[in-house]
């Protein structure tokens, strides 16, 4: 289907400190425009944009390039170009976390600006289709994320090279609400040049390969536009040696910069520094470029500024009526225009992005539009059913006039029965449907397959050669999405090979151990599990929906003990409200019991299988219960001055949260019937948010809500306070994950501590389906636990555990997984 176009590239150069023999470029760009056959000063739309102040991070050196050119049949003032441009930046410089993901947060607020546009002028005919190029440039390497069929074109020692796919990079934008992208990466040096546009004329690439040293930018602009024909745009950049600078070279400059413009917040303005000693092109390194296709794939085509009366896309929205905005489509409140930079001009400040804001009609108005979109639906359903007819109709006469000629009189006439005219009616147009999809299924999706693993292997290759850990993470993250999408439309050797070799990649460079967990029921119990706890010989399980513990004996298979009882309920004249944690008692105790289970009102139940439940009342403390939220049993040594000094007894640790208190009690052959001290001594840390409590010995961990971790060592010398810091400062030893915050990113719910001689914490995300493993004395992330992907169902874990033979307990929903190879 041929379509207009609309060219939107946007450029992203981030700058980061040098290392190794990299050298610093600056780029200097050359407009090229012709309108109507006039050659245009500037091409509307291109600006270029700092970091803001507030820029997200990873955003902070990165210097953004937007040329915009929008086609089709509505008209665009050169404030409408430039709103445009100062919201893609403004989306760009929001994102946070990778770089590939911030380029398509930019692309799309552009596809969602013209989507809207389109949706509000359907109903007159009028639309605009946007292609977008985005590069982002990190030290000397250019990644690039194209939308719609544009072509960028690198050239380097007499090579020229051209990235261009639009089975990947899609028809443009606005015109669905999802887009498609192309992304490749380009090797830079001094005295490369580059050519961005979205029609390339034939003779600009073969052009562009035959320059030598660091031409003249004046005389590249004209030859290229003298070897064209008709209307053309695109910027030419030039690759110098400088200081990572970012600047416009004016129409009628015969050298390049030395130091170009930097970018500034305002739509582009040309300048003409001065020029540096040129680079000779033959001590310089090839330039690697990736990403590409083949040098004979076709072209795109030049779009003139009026669509051709035949045009399918304009038929398509004159057709259809006029809609209002669904809801799923925010509008968005333009923002004021900026007045234009003058040429030259350097502003003072860097600009800053705020958020838009979001406008909805009243309510009066939604269901006036409402009512008009059934009307309209209702008319369409019944125009398409007198379409149906008519068609119907149609056939039947053609097929009658037809078959007279295949009988031997040829041209007798034939009448069939209704049934027979019906049945024909319906089996013709179901044929035509079913060879259209075997067509499609055999050569569409094979060429969609088949565009997807090439993606995927270009972006192999490229983090088989990256040195940056943080870029090569990148890299691969990128081919294990395209082999995933290659594999989800054919599976194959190849794209099963590639996805678990990026797979095991990525799980290196991030620290991830896979670990081979095993459902322990042959099918999900009826419980919400909440907590669990282990033996040698048991698991026991807390059920959240009936706040009782269930009980699984540990032989070679998991065993649910259908007759354990212990939870909630009357015991003589105290009743026991739904139980909130759940610890293993160790085996010598007065009661014979193996589990204890605390409610929120400190009732203790005493469990053991075959044994009828025993209650225990905690001593109430000072200041009563407000909620006990967890417990923990400790019966170590505990480490004063160098010397261990051996307990008595157990100390059962009780959270009360909401109370901001800490409560220890000491045992008794089992049983904690002594009047309880508190751990904390004037100063009480903010605690409310405290959802999980662990101690080892004299140090104590909470877990909050928020994810922060507080430390607090008890001191037991009097005149001594008790010390604690909140929260304590993770540490994140795998550099893959560049600027991003791998903890911010988790939702920790619960906590563990695991044994001498390696004593860790082991922290449950449950969003994440994962455990994070941090040291207990330096607090470095060593490691996180996660099974092959599909093995947990598509919810968030309930609760972990760690038996002492080391095997890992993760609970989702009603089901248990177990993992015996933990290290």
């Amino acid at each position: 289907m041929q379509i207009n176009f609309t060219s939107i590239m946007i450029v992203v150069f981030r700058k980061f400190l040098l290392c190794g023999d990299a050298v610093p470029i600056d780029l200097n760009i050359l407009s090229l425009h012709r309108l109507n056959g006039q050659e245009q000063s500037r091409l509307p739309g291109l600006a270029s944009f700092a970091p803001p102040s507030r820029a997200a991070r990873g955003r902070e050196r990165e210097t953004l390039l937007v040329a915009l050119t929008l086609n089709g049949n509505i008209a665009f003032s050169d404030e409408e170009y430039a709103s445009l441009t100062r919201d893609a930046a403004a989306a760009y410089y929001a994102a946070h976390g990778a770089l590939t993901g911030a380029l398509r947060a930019a692309a799309e607020k552009v596809n969602r600006a013209l989507l809207e546009r389109n949706l509000a002028s359907s109903g007159r005919g009028q639309y605009v289709v946007g292609l977008l190029t985005l590069a982002a440039l990190r030290d000397s390497q250019l990644t690039i994320l194209q939308c719609g069929p544009t072509h960028v074109v690198a050239a380097h020692a007499g090579e020229a090279r051209r990235l261009h796919d639009p089975a990947l990079a899609g028809k443009g934008l606005g015109l669905s609400q999802n887009i498609s992208r192309f992304f490749s990466q380009v090797s830079l040096q001094p005295g490369d040049r580059l050519l961005l546009c979205p029609a390339l004329p034939p003779a600009w690439e073969t052009a562009l390969a035959l320059d030598r040293g660091l031409p003249a930018p004046d005389a590249v602009r004209k030859r290229l536009m003298a070897i064209a024909d008709g209307d053309v745009s695109g910027a030419f950049i030039l690759v110098t040696e400088g200081t990572g600078s970012v600047g416009f070279i004016a129409a009628g400059t015969t050298t390049p910069p030395a130091t170009p413009q930097p970018a500034e917040a305002s739509p582009a303005a040309d300048s003409a520094p001065a020029t540096p000693p040129p680079a000779s092109e033959s001590t310089l390194p090839p330039a690697h470029i990736v990403g590409r296709v083949p040098d004979d794939a076709p072209s795109a085509y030049a779009i003139p500024p009026q669509p051709p009366a035949d045009d399918p896309i304009a038929e398509q929205f004159a057709a259809a009526p006029a809609r209002t905005f669904p809801p799923s489509i925010p509008r968005a409140r333009p923002p004021e225009p900026e007045p234009a930079a003058e040429i030259g001009e350097i502003e003072e400040e860097e600009p800053e992005f705020e958020a838009v804001d979001v406008s909805t009609a009243p309510p009066e108005e939604r269901a006036a539009r409402r009512a008009e979109a059934q009307r309209r639906a209702a008319r369409v359903a019944v125009g398409g059913l007198q379409t149906w007819r008519r068609v119907r109709q149609q056939v039947w006469e053609r097929i009658r006039k037809f078959l007279p000629h295949l009988l031997p009189g040829g041209e007798s006439d034939i009448s069939l029965p209704i049934p027979a005219m019906t049945f024909i009616s319906i089996l013709v147009p179901l044929l035509v449907v079913t060879i259209a999809v075997m067509v499609y299924a055999r050569f569409g999706v094979s060429a969609q397959h088949n565009a997807l693993l090439t993606q995927a292997r270009v972006l192999r290759q490229q983090a088989m050669q990256e040195t940056d850990l943080a870029r090569k993470r990148e890299s691969w993250d990128g081919a294990l999405e395209y082999a995933t999408r290659a594999e989800d439309i054919d599976k194959t050797s190849e794209t099963q090979s590639l996805r678990q070799e990026a797979q095991t990649q990525l799980d290196a460079l991030l620290g991830v151990t896979r670990l081979r967990f095993a459902p322990a029921f042959s099918a999900p119990l009826n419980a919400q599990i909440s907590r669990m706890a282990v033996s040698d010989s048991d698991l026991y399980m807390l059920d959240a929906t009936d706040g009782k513990i269930l009980r699984a004996a540990i032989d070679r298979a998991y065993a649910l003990d259908e007759k354990f009882i212990c939870g909630a309920g009357i015991y003589g004249s105290v009743t026991v409200g739904s139980l909130v944690d759940l610890l293993v008692l160790p085996k010598a105790n007065m009661l014979n019991s193996s589990v204890l289970g605390v409610d929120a009102a400190g009732n203790l139940l005493y469990c053991a299988p075959g044994q009828t439940p025993r209650l225990m009342t905690l001593p109430l403390p000072p200041t009563y219960w407000k909620h006990v939220t967890a417990i923990w049993l400790d019966g170590g040594n505990l480490s004063l001055d160098g010397a261990d000094v051996k307990l008595r007894g157990a100390r059962l640790y009780v959270l009360d949260a909401p109370a901001r208190a800490i409560w220890v009690y000491t045992d008794t052959e089992g049983v904690f019937m002594n009047q309880p001290l508190t751990f904390f001594g004037d100063q009480i840390p903010e605690i409310q948010d405290a959802i999980d409590v662990v101690v080892s010995g004299d140090d104590l961990y909470l877990l909050h809500a928020d994810g922060r971790i507080t430390y607090c060592k008890h001191s037991w010398i009097d005149g001594i306070p008790t010390r604690c810091q909140s929260p304590v400062k993770l540490e994140n030893t795998f550099p893959a994950y560049g600027n991003e915050d791998v903890f911010a990113k988790a939702h920790f719910t619960q906590m563990i501590l695991t044994g001498q001689p390696d004593t860790s914490l082991l922290l449950l995300d449950a969003d994440g389906q994962t455990v994070y493993r941090i040291g207990a004395r330096d607090y470095k992330l060593q490691g996180i636990f996660a099974a092959p992907p599909s093995v947990f169902p598509a919810e968030r874990l309930g609760a972990l555990t760690f038996s002492p033979s080391r095997v890992l307990y993760l609970a989702s929903g009603g089901q248990v997984y177990f993992a015996s190879e933990t290290p």
